[in-house]
């Protein structure tokens, strides 16, 4: 039986964040800038829409110890899955905080309002703690005085959101936040559509990032540390067609690696 594409592992991308300056966007003498966006690693359901309060991010200068990141205006509802495959939501402006260091980010939920609809049903999604203690991502990275950093947070639904045994949906949160020189990506297609195919990013033992490809084939990885990865292409079973790895497809911090177009065939 073939892996379930669920079964991702998606923390060990969580590394360095990197600082880049820029004239127009610097921040104030003694102080650092931040900006938030948000991405998602996609799952086979039809809608994931999560009511998202807040970002905090805690900062070791600041005596209240989280600090509040100014989110804009949300799209009602907000479905967390039009940002796949590389597409993100900004969340909100660059920021000034003391320059200082990141030990901790977490998103903050409202109770209600989080719904995954599910072959056109929708259900509510049950997020302990979301909206108290928030969902916590580790983030060690210390802020350089006049630095810009953009952080992006990737939310692995997949993982995420399970079905419990009366039939509830849970959402045990899985993130992850990666930066510019942490963002390694790998993109290309895959063919036929009728393959229906799951797409895998393999180190090792482990599978780092899942994804699946939009209706033309495309598919992206984002957030990934710099490396050599086997990318396996899964087909569903009743399709008939065959498997295919990419072995050693290498990334590098900050660069896009283009694998350009798998084809899938059946024996």
């Amino acid at each position: 039986m073939k892996k379930s594409f669920l079964t991702v592992c998606v923390l060990g991308a969580l590394v360095l964040a990197s600082c880049s300056k820029a004239d127009e966007n610097s921040a104030p003498e003694g102080n650092a800038r931040v900006q938030m966006f948000l991405t998602d690693a996609p799952a086979s359901y039809d809608a994931v829409h999560l009511s998202i309060k807040g970002i905090e991010i805690n900062d070791s200068k600041s005596e209240e110890g989280w600090i509040s990141y100014p989110i804009n205006a949300l799209p009602n509802p907000f479905n967390i899955l039009d940002y796949r495959n590389g597409d993100v939501y900004t969340m909100g402006e660059p920021y000034t905080f003391p320059g200082g260091k990141i030990e901790q980010i977490r998103l903050l939920l409202n109770e209600t309002g989080n719904k995954v609809v599910v072959d056109g049903v929708s259900h509510d999604l049950t997020i302990p703690s979301g909206s108290q203690s928030g969902l916590k991502i580790n983030f060690h990275q210390d802020l350089e005085p006049g630095g810009v950093y953009k952080i992006w947070l990737d939310f692995d639904v997949a993982r995420s959101i399970h079905q419990t045994g009366n039939g509830r949906y849970m959402m045990k949160p899985t993130l992850k936040a990666f930066s510019e020189l942490s963002n390694g990506q790998i993109l290309g297609y895959v063919k036929p559509a009728a393959a229906l195919s799951v797409v895998h990013a393999i180190q090792g033992a482990d599978t780092v990032a899942t994804t699946i490809p939009a209706t033309d084939g495309y598919f992206k990885f984002v957030g990934l540390n710099a490396g050599s990865y086997n990318i396996s292409f899964v087909a569903t079973d009743s399709t008939g067609y065959t498997d295919v790895v990419k072995p050693g497809v290498l990334v590098e911090f900050g660069k896009a690696t283009n694998i350009e177009t798998t084809t899938l065939v059946k024996p």
